[in-house]
């Protein structure tokens, strides 16, 4: 017999077990064909007492009566051959030649080298088709070598022992799924799994790398034949994705810096830019390759601030390029001098110079008076100083040696003689004198009769007031500031701090005096200030002395002064933060919650809460929380099957300040395409919390529940299952995974829970024990089908039918071919191969013609595969399971009569040709 490729799942069962019936197979063991169909009668006549009745049949696809008792003569009777007198083992001498079992063939299976070595029994889950013998050297004496192969899904680990005695399904080629299972059936569990180089099981399973913004690697630090685990394996960073830099060296921020590179990767000065993406920016980093740095440059282009005397460098500073040096002078740094060049570099040469406008002269005894330097052509002149003269009467200290009208203690020579004889005053003038004759009384020059000048008086303007007949002192109205374009107009009244000439007669404002400033344009210098520099800076003063403090400063970046980390890059703690100078001093407002500490690390010790923003501008969002911002589903905190087909995938966010929420909502199933029906295939399919839940246990959603396709049988209020039961999971090509314990299970095995489906087109449950069967039944709502059940849904009575053929006229006679048959081993070719193929079909398979019950009238009244595919498990009593229906394997049809219920097995039988359907009380539909 040849299985189809689609069969590779068939198993065989560990330790088939009979429950001893009226008659069982003893002479063709485990027999698969070409089986004898009829009865066999054996009889003995040999004398002394009655002989044992021959005992006909076999495992599957056997047909017949078991013989009849000989019945044993009073002795000296002949010997009858038996089994057409073939010698078999069998404790008879078959072919009555006086030996009991001298077997002609000790190659076959059944007797392999004695008839004590029977392979079908010795190798347990061993794939009958392949099972072989290999003749020992002694045949009869000597036991054979059994062969075979693993039945699916069995191994043998154990080469010291015969048979396949590990169970396992094979779950792949090797075992690199990090699962605990055997994935490879070779015993071991996850050998293969790479803990040392795995990015999903670093160190250990489960452990997946992940980098933000970069590529994870999984490194170890083991020593040769050292085992990874979590200690000496770790996750790090690999490499980062375009834009991204990994600045801190640190697998947990990742790739955490955000940049591109500019101008080549080469650092520059004056664009802002942090071009190499080291993390730092203009002067903070290393500028060797900006071409702009290190040429020769001037503070100023104007005065001496250009000469070659003050050449500098040009250097990066404040993020931009200025020129420096240890002799660079910069405009106004050097007070203006009268010396015939620009020394604040103004472009404008001796203007208000500082070392002008000093006291100067000979004495400054009165009448004595010092006067002011003033800058004249490159020199300083001193203007306006009164020198000491011969002394005159006058009652004035003339000559200024400290005594008035005396020199060398004699009265002066104006005082002798007749005086005051005015002159006449020149054309134009006045003059206030009269002749008269000198007297020096009380220190004036009296002339009686006469009217003379007040003694040291001088000539005004246009007036001869000393009475000489000349006018001497006379101001140029053209430059004198005291009488400009007129007599006695001073350009000096009013003045304030303030620097006046007189050109071409008109007053002409020259500027402040040092260190004073018209911030009005008034013409006066009211405001007092001391020049620092003409960019103001945030420190509280007027640098550049026009009257504001602290005006358009360049306020730097939240990154510089107020302790944010170059990395943050959210808006709370780039655009959303307000530099201000404050008082003198940079003051940085961020928003609420964000870098809540004091000046100038603001940002430290400032605590991360989850809200959604960067608090303590590190550049790392909520790392408080280790989940947020990652996928979840609706239903990851609840047991299987959670939310069933209605979880609904979202993300983790915030649920106050220290912990998350995931977003998703479970759907309503209404929503879904498959809307609520609750459907046999593993799935919560309504929503309630359970999945294929039964009639019997509908949850909280009670109109949605699994409805298995049934069909009642005739008038009695007994239903069963209208396919061969099946698992969830299974389909047309696969059987599913799971076992049938729900309640209790063996020692070693696991309770799966694994609901019974009955569905069309689904590979059915086979190699499956009564014991299982017994609490799968019961979780669906039903039982295992008695007996007299499942053969009166195949209509054994009243119809006496035979076959699970329909119409009703066809189903007390045999398959025809063509018109009807079933998955029977002489009714149906599996494979269009060469030969006669057998292998299990889908339930209610459209490949076969008219294999079903007809119950027309009832509920569901196709009734398929009564007959075939799979021998179908059913009760009788306790411990006592008949198998009825026949099997894909059958080789007699009339195996498979629904009247034949020679194979009874206990709980515990399980073989790769038998299945189940259950049976319920009330409709579970």
């Amino acid at each position: 017999m040849t299985f189809s490729s689609k069969l590779g799942w068939l198993v065989a069962a560990a330790g088939l077990t009979l429950a001893a019936g009226s008659a069982g197979c003893t002479t063709q063991a485990f027999c698969f064909s070409d089986c004898d169909s009829g009865s066999a009668t054996g009889t003995s006549t040999s004398s002394g007492t009655g002989g044992a009745g021959g005992e006909g049949g076999c495992l599957f696809g056997c047909g017949g009566n078991g013989g009849t008792a000989g019945e044993g003569g009073s002795g000296g009777g002949t010997c009858v051959p038996s089994d057409s007198g073939v010698e078999e083992c069998n404790g008879k001498d078959d072919d009555c030649n006086g030996t009991v079992d001298d077997v002609s063939d000790w190659s076959t299976p059944e007797a392999c080298g004695t008839c004590a070595n029977n392979c079908y029994q010795i190798l347990l889950n061993t794939d009958p088709d392949t099972i072989g013998c290999t003749p020992s050297a002694d045949p009869g004496k000597t036991p054979g070598t059994c062969t075979g192969q693993c039945a699916p899904d069995y191994y043998d680990l154990d080469p010291s022992s015969p048979g396949c005695e590990y169970y396992c399904v094979a779950g792949g080629a090797d075992d690199s799924l990090c699962n605990n299972k055997d994935d490879d059936c070779d015993g071991l569990k996850d050998e293969d799994v790479d803990l040392c180089t795995s990015t999903t099981d670093c160190g250990k399973c489960g452990r997946t790398c992940v980098v933000l913004h970069g590529t994870p690697v999984c490194e170890s630090s083991t020593e040769p034949g050292q085992a990874c685990n979590d200690s000496n394996t770790q996750c790090k960073i690999q490499s980062c994705e375009p834009g991204f830099w990994d600045l801190d060296g640190s697998y947990a921020t990742g790739c955490e810096y955000q940049c591109n590179i500019t101008n080549g990767g080469v650092e520059i000065c004056g664009d802002s830019l942090d071009n190499d993406c080291d993390g730092k920016i203009d002067d903070a980093d290393d500028l060797s390759g900006d071409a702009q740095l290190g040429v020769d440059c001037y503070g100023d282009p104007n005065g001496e601030c250009a000469t070659p005397a003050h050449l500098g460098k040009t250097i990066c500073q404040g993020h931009k390029i200025v020129c420096a040096g240890p002799n660079v002078l910069v405009e106004n740094q050097n007070p203006e001098l009268c010396n015939s060049l620009d020394d604040d570099c103004d472009g404008i040469v001796d203007e208000s110079p500082t070392d002008a406008g000093k006291s100067c002269g000979i004495s400054n005894i009165f009448p004595c008076a010092y006067g002011t330097q003033q800058c004249q052509n490159g020199a300083l002149v001193c203007v306006g100083n009164i020198d000491p003269k011969p002394e005159m009467c006058d009652g004035e200290d003339n000559d200024c040696d400290g005594q008035i009208d005396r020199t060398n203690g004699s009265p002066p020579a104006d005082s002798v003689g007749a005086c005051n004889v005015p002159l006449n005053p020149p054309a134009g003038s006045t003059t206030p004198c009269k002749a008269g004759m000198k007297a020096c009384v009380g220190g004036a020059i009296v002339c009686q009769n006469s009217v003379t000048p007040a003694p040291g008086v001088q000539d005004g303007c246009n007036i001869d007031a000393n009475c000489d007949g000349a006018l001497t002192n006379q101001p140029d109205k053209q430059t004198d500031v005291n009488n400009c374009g007129a007599c006695g107009n001073s350009c000096y009244t009013g003045a304030v701090h303030s620097t006046w000439a007189c050109t071409s007669g008109a007053c002409q404002f020259k500027g402040c005096e040092p260190g004073y400033y018209d911030l009005n344009n008034d013409q006066k210098c009211e405001y007092d200030c001391d020049f620092i520099s003409a960019q103001e800076t945030c420190n509280g003063l007027d640098d550049d002395c026009d009257g504001l403090i602290d005006e358009n400063v360049i306020a730097p970046s939240p990154s510089q002064v107020c302790g944010v980390s170059p990395s943050a890059t959210k808006a709370e703690c780039t655009t959303g933060v307000t530099v201000a100078c404050l008082m003198g001093a940079w003051k940085c407002t961020f928003p609420a919650t964000v870098c809540t500490g004091q000046a100038p690390n603001y940002c430290t010790g400032t605590a991360e809460i989850c809200d959604g923003l960067d608090n303590d501008c590190d550049g790392v969002q909520n790392e408080n929380v280790a989940n947020w911002n990652k996928p979840c589903n609706s239903d990851d905190a609840l047991p299987p099957p959670g939310h069933g087909a209605c979880r609904m995938p979202g993300t983790y966010e915030c649920d106050g300040t220290m912990a998350v929420k995931c977003s998703a909502t479970p759907a309503n199933c209404s929503s879904l395409p498959g809307g609520c029906e609750e459907k046999c295939d593993g799935l919560d399919n309504d929503c309630d919390g359970i999945a294929d839940e039964p009639y019997s246990n509908k949850g909280s959603n009670a109109t949605f529940y699994v409805k298995p396709a049934v069909t009642k049988i005739g008038s009695q209020n007994k239903w069963i299952m209208q396919f061969e039961a099946s698992r969830p999971n299974a389909t047309a090509v696969v059987p599913g995974t799971g076992n049938g314990f729900w309640s209790s299970a063996p020692t070693g095995s696991t309770i799966d829970k694994t609901p019974a489906c009955s569905v069309q087109n689904k590979i059915p449950w086979f190699n499956v024990t009564p014991r299982e069967v017994e609490q799968v039944c019961a979780a669906a709502g039903g039982t295992v089908c008695a007996t007299a059940d499942w053969q009166a849904a195949a209509r054994w009575t009243p119809d006496a039918c035979l076959y699970g053929y329909a119409p009703l006229a066809a189903c007390k006679t045999g398959f025809v071919a063509g018109t009807k048959f079933c998955n029977l081993g002489p009714s149906y070719d599996f494979s269009p191969d060469v030969g006669d193929q057998d292998g299990l079909l889908v339930t209610g398979s459209p490949s076969l013609q008219n294999c079903w019950v007809d119950w027309t009238g009832q509920t569901n009244a196709r009734l398929y595969d009564m007959t075939g595919n799979l021998r179908e498990i059913t009760k009788s009593a306790t411990n006592t399971y008949p198998l009825l229906g026949g099997a894909f394997n059958t080789q007699a049809e009339s195996g498979a009569q629904s009247d034949f219920t020679f194979y009874t097995v206990d709980q515990n039988f399980q073989f790769f040709d038998t299945g189940f359907r259950c049976c319920f009380a009330s409709n579970p539909g």
